[in-house]
């Protein structure tokens, strides 16, 4: 191992998926992996990206040896869970665009179906995404590419749903999965979800002008009616993919 490796120690990562580092002993920033690259961060530094996880925690050693921040304790890194009846739909990283939001309309319908509860935006499929398990109430990051399946088989991999979940032969019963999910045909909410293409596409055209002229108060409740919480949640991501394949996108 060179010197600079010798320095420094990855933690085990915390429940928003972020790894501390510790440099000679001492806490001095995180890392974390976000579309097949590691970041590292540290305070009042801008992150930077690197290949792998060793080369980004280097990076916190060489920025310690420049001065520009003291290994002297970074703040622990915790989970933020949904603020009281909204959480936004789509990561701050990932732009509303078309395919942005038909991903993330069949996501949320499908974690709708198995139990999850999401407690951020949806972040794309490689990367850990926060959600409440609604079976024991358990918190933690999964990725979306394990719980969608392969190859269009639909079936969460692993089968378990996590450590300490309840048994599985528990998990399909009436009290517990078939109770807590709520499948609906027709959007009962008080402020309408899009349940056809029609409706769909107005949406994702006030999606794109309010984009264009950056008026975030329209933005926001547009996206709200495409991907907020709806019992509907699975037709309305069929309505979603309908009117973004009817106009060749």
């Amino acid at each position: 191992m060179n010197d600079t490796g010798s320095r420094y120690s990855i933690g085990e990562p915390d429940g928003t998926g972020r790894y501390p580092v510790a440099v000679d002993g001492h806490q001095a920033g995180h890392i974390y992996r976000w579309h097949r690259r590691w970041h590292a961060a540290a305070p009042g530094c801008k992150e930077t990206q690197h290949e792998d996880r060793d080369l980004a925690a280097g990076q916190l050693v060489k920025l310690i040896e420049q001065g520009a921040v003291l290994a002297e304790g970074a703040p622990a890194q915790t989970p933020t869970l949904a603020a009281a009846g909204y959480v936004p739909q789509l990561s701050p990283r990932l732009q509303p665009t078309p395919g942005n939001i038909r991903h993330a309309a069949k996501a949320l319908a499908r974690l709708n179906e198995l139990g999850w509860e999401p407690l951020e935006g949806y972040p794309g499929a490689d990367n850990r995404w926060l959600m409440r398990c609604r079976l024991c109430e358990w918190v933690g990051t999964r990725w979306w590419s394990h719980l969608r399946g392969r190859n269009g088989d639909n079936r969460p991999r692993p089968s378990y749903r996590h450590d300490g979940c309840i048994p599985m032969v528990e998990q399909a019963g009436p009290e517990k999965l078939t109770r807590l999910v709520v499948t609906a045909q027709s959007c009962p909410c008080k402020v309408a979800h899009p349940t056809t293409a029609d409706t769909a596409a107005a949406l994702l055209k006030s999606v794109a002008r309010a984009r264009r002229a950056k008026d975030t108060t329209s933005l926001t409740a547009d996206l709200t009616r495409l991907l907020g919480p709806c019992p509907a949640a699975t037709v309305r991501a069929a309505a979603i993919d309908a009117a973004l394949t009817a106009a060749k996108v």
